[in-house]
């Protein structure tokens, strides 16, 4: 992970977000073990700080996400990556995407 924080140009580091969401497993995780799940969390954002990361909300960059906005982030990576949302700008020609766990 340092070495990708590295490669961010010093001019840039001020307005790079970097945002953290875990899924389904450790969703599941959570309701056998919270408080573990809230200790691998703030270690999580402790090792992010380590590099020289800084969030801006730490509870809110480095969280648990819920279904609904792991399968909107696929669907944006996905047609983002494609050049769909940013290059063509029509948003009824995307891609779907289907995410089976």
């Amino acid at each position: 992970m340092s070495d990708c924080i590295s490669k961010i140009p010093l001019t840039r580091k001020s307005r790079t977000f970097i945002f953290l969401g875990g899924t389904a497993g450790l969703r599941l995780f959570e309701m056998q073990n919270p408080i573990y799940t809230n200790n691998l969390l703030n270690s999580t954002r402790t090792y992010f700080n380590s590099l020289g990361v800084h969030f801006t909300v730490p509870e809110y960059q480095v969280r648990i996400i819920s279904g609904s906005e792991e399968g909107l982030s696929g669907w944006i990576s996905t047609n983002i990556l494609m050049d769909e949302l940013l290059k063509n700008n029509k948003p009824l020609e995307t891609y779907g995407v289907s995410d089976m766990g």
